[in-house]
């Protein structure tokens, strides 16, 4: 035997005999690299040109291994010491560093990882941008993957994780000035698009969420991050997808049943309740789980332990009002993104009447944009229609405003020797004419009731205004005319069949336009019916969704009862309008939905 072999044989047989071989195969093959013990030699070298590998090495050591604890700790504390030395020069080393997974390890490590962040971007705020957006970007990574929250409640394990890096930037806000503007940079370059999928949007949400308790001075900016990523989700889910989907989902359910069908019937329904808070269209999950985050964070702010704060609720008024004009005002097809203020406005009653004073002020300004006047005589009428807490004295008040605007410009109209007859020179008349029917036609018998009443509705000279020359029965929608005109002729305010017949009849030029400027009033109707299921539950209870047939004619409206008006107005102060709604001020404009409500039967 060689010598060769003999020593292959003996080394074989004795790891054999010892069992140290069967380990050694057994155990996982991995490679462990050591991190230098002086960083600070190695950062100067590398300063100085002179070694560069070993600096190089660490940086990939950090990058690609996995750091154990003890080793990540003693690097930490030896950063302390080289502080002043990482300058721009080592952003490659600081960004290895900042990718590391710090969030899930011993509470030591966290709170020296947070120390030295702090003290980096202190001394170098050339970092601070970096910092931020490695700190922001672990909103998203950290959490429980792919696996959708329970009926919207966030895993407490993430609330523990994220917690460590509000720490951090709460802490930046305080001690760096300039940390807010690079933050809200951060915040929005690094929200999450949709195709990465409901988890990581709840989470990003949540997270922006939670800045907002210890960063008021930011509420603003970041309520108008969200909003705006709401309406861009909101606009591309028509409603007519997830009613399809919807119901493509009941028909396979009611399949199912047909052919399966399950002797315990608590276990059926039990099943039904388990889905009832999930959407087929999964951009309707999505916008849903993210409404019911921000619902549910308007009712925390205003509420402290069920009891209503006025102070908080006058803050996060101006907020979301301030986010409504710059956003949902302006945006077409929105339908449920703009429930945030009908949420809001169902706190107090005197809310409600300070969102529709606002809005009537945008529509009679005549220096506003006509587009934006619309929109908002549109959200007015929706508002008083659908929400069931606005009083019978408010939606009468708001009539009679709306009356004596429309015969102050019937006037001014009849003062000129030729009126323009381009509809298109009239569209807020037309609007504040459609809002004024649409009120009357779906909520009369909430008006009428008794003698008093009728008087106020004679009052408001409705004949006047379907006989006038503009002629607003022809360009407003044939579904609110129709009704109208049966709830006039029923209690004798006026008779518009005469007009609507002569209106049918005419083939004047202006027809064409005519036609198209009614599709476009179609859409103005911001507050239908609300179709995502889990934040519907909070507005379910408040939304007047009850039918009742009309009178002698075979459309129908929607009627319920309001709730009692609040008996102080302690919401309003001089920071409010201080002009009453019998004053002579003005409404804003329309909103967009697909129906006025009707149903035809």
């Amino acid at each position: 035997m060689s010598i060769v072999s003999s020593r292959v044989s003996s080394v074989s047989s004795i790891l054999k005999g010892s069992g140290v071989r069967s380990a050694l195969v057994n155990s996982q093959k991995r490679i462990c690299f050591k991190l230098p013990r002086n960083l600070k030699t190695v950062l100067l070298n590398y300063e100085n040109g002179c070694d560069r590998q070993a600096y190089q090495d660490m940086v990939c050591i950090l990058r690609d291994s996995n750091v154990k604890d003890y080793e990540l700790l003693e690097l930490l504390n030896d950063l302390q010491e080289c502080m002043s030395m990482l300058g721009p020069l080592h952003k490659l080393f600081i960004e290895v560093l900042l990718n590391i997974n710090w969030t899930d390890r011993s509470s030591e490590i966290i709170a020296s990882y947070k120390k030295f962040v702090e003290d980096l971007t202190c001394m170098h705020i050339y970092h601070l941008k970096l910092v931020i957006d490695k700190l922001i970007f672990q909103f998203r990574l950290v959490g429980e993957g792919a696996t959708p929250w329970t009926n919207g409640k966030c895993p407490e394990n993430y609330k523990n994780k994220i917690s460590h890096i509000h720490d951090t930037l709460r802490k930046f806000l305080k001690i760096i000035p300039m940390s807010s503007d690079v933050l809200v940079q951060s915040l929005t370059s690094l929200y999450p698009h949709v195709s990465e999928g409901i988890v990581p949007t709840q989470q990003y949400l949540f997270s922006l969420i939670q800045i907002l308790d210890y960063a008021p001075q930011l509420r603003k900016d970041i309520l108008c991050l969200i909003i705006n990523r709401l309406v861009a989700l909101d606009v591309s889910v028509p409603p007519s997808e997830i009613q399809n989907c919807e119901d493509d989902e009941d028909m396979e359910e009611d399949e199912n049943e047909a052919i399966f069908k399950l002797d315990d019937t608590n276990i059926e329904n039990n099943s039904k309740k388990s889905h009832s808070t999930e959407m087929k269209h999964p951009g309707a999950q999505m916008l849903d789980v993210c409404m019911e985050q921000v619902l549910a964070y308007v009712y925390n702010c205003c509420h402290v332990e069920g009891q209503l704060q006025i102070d908080s609720l006058r803050i996060i008024y101006n907020d979301l009002l301030y986010t409504f004009e710059r956003i949902i005002l302006t945006t077409h097809a929105s339908h449920h993104v703009q429930f945030i203020m009908f949420y809001l406005c169902s706190f107090k009653l005197t809310v409600a009447e300070t969102f529709i004073r606002w809005l009537w002020q945008k529509v009679s300004n005549p220096n506003v944009a006509p587009i934006i006047r619309q929109s908002a005589v549109s959200y007015i009428a929706s508002l008083l229609a659908r929400a069931t807490y606005i009083t019978v004295g408010l939606l009468q008040s708001v009539l009679l405003e709306m009356s004596t605007w429309i015969h102050s410009y019937i006037s001014s109209q009849d003062s000129l020797e030729c009126a323009n007859s381009d509809v298109r020179v009239h569209t807020v008349f037309y609007s504040v004419c459609q809002a004024m029917f649409y009120l009357l036609a779906f909520r009369h018998k909430d008006i009428i009731d008794g003698k008093k009443h009728l008087l106020f509705l004679q009052g408001l000279n409705l004949t006047k205004i379907v006989t006038c020359r503009l002629n607003p029965l022809k360009v407003c929608q044939p579904a609110v005319v129709q009704n109208f005109a049966a709830v006039t002729r029923n209690y004798q305010l006026a008779y518009c069949y005469t007009v609507i017949e002569r209106n049918s009849r005419s083939n004047l030029p202006v027809l064409q336009t005519t036609n198209r400027f009614i599709n476009w009033l179609d859409t103005f109707f911001p507050f239908d019916p609300y179709l995502l299921v889990l934040s519907g539950q909070r507005i379910t209870p408040l939304y007047n969704n009850s039918q009742c047939t009309m009178p002698n004619t075979t459309d129908s409206y929607v009627s319920r009862s309001s709730k009692s008006e609040c008996d102080e107005d302690d919401f309003m102060d001089e920071s409010f309008t201080s002009q009453s709604l019998d004053s002579q001020n003005h409404f804003d404009k329309f909103s967009y939905s697909t129906s006025p409500g009707f149903i035809y039967t």
